[in-house]
């Protein structure tokens, strides 16, 4: 019998942003292919709806303080669920902010909270995760750029695209630098999407080729596939879901 690539059974996933949007999809999507759920996020009433909608598709998962902004922060959620699963087989970085100011009207504070959350959040999530998943014989971790960090934006800040255009650097150096490990880190990069973050904007779907925005459950699909075995011969790449509207050459 041919062996289900897809199955993630028995894997314990941590999922960052778990709250609502991105990351409550990605943890409704892992779950429904087998995964443990372990969401992390600071907004707790937002994660036990999460945990909810999971539990009642037959989901399993448990909710994790977490500010990713401090480093103690993200090594105790990751001690926390090495603790309760014995293992960590998956790592989904959502958690991020959202800005449209100008490049002249962002401020040092602006900029250091963007940095802060968006890059060296994931920057702390991934260091601290190497060991657990190399002591296990490997994982994947699965980041959320952006594709205002490959065109440098058009509705985003600066900051915005300097921060996720960082990710995809950062997602790359990890993938080269724990190869001795069989991690694999890979990265989805949404173009626009109608999400809660992302509501307030009114985007418009004009010059997507697909004809339409991408939902959450668009980028969850993406993430699923990069998790799983499927995706084995996958390292230290992004995939675009943007509906086409930013195509590689």
């Amino acid at each position: 019998m041919v062996k289900d690539m897809g199955d993630l059974t028995g894997r314990v996933a941590i999922v960052t942003g778990a709250a609502g949007g991105i990351g409550r999809a990605v943890c409704e999507t892992l779950a429904m292919h087998g995964a443990i759920i372990a969401g992390a996020d600071m907004n707790q009433e937002g994660l036990n709806e999460t945990i909810r909608l999971v539990e009642e598709a037959g989901g399993q998962m448990s909710g994790f303080p977490l500010n990713v902004m401090e480093l103690s922060s993200v090594q105790e959620m990751m001690k926390s669920v090495d603790e309760k699963y014995g293992h960590i087989d998956i790592l989904v970085n959502v958690a991020g902010i959202l800005s449209g100011a100008r490049y002249d009207e962002v401020t040092t504070e602006m900029w250091d909270k963007m940095i802060d959350i968006n890059l060296r959040g994931y920057h702390y999530c991934n260091q601290s995760v190497v060991p657990y998943m190399a002591k296990n014989g490997g994982g994947s971790v699965v980041s959320i750029s952006s594709q205002a960090g490959q065109v440098g934006g058009w509705l985003g800040s600066v900051a915005y695209s300097a921060s996720k255009g960082g990710i995809l650097a950062l997602t790359k150096g990890y993938a080269r630098q724990t190869q001795q490990y069989h991690i694999r880190f890979n990265d989805v990069a949404p173009g626009r999407m109608l999400t809660p973050m992302t509501a307030a904007r009114g985007d418009k779907p004009e010059g997507i080729p697909v004809g339409r925005l991408g939902t959450a459950q668009d980028v969850a699909n993406a993430v699923y596939f990069l998790a799983s075995d499927l995706s084995a011969f996958v390292d230290g790449t992004c995939i675009d879901v943007n509906g086409g509207e930013f195509m590689r050459s």
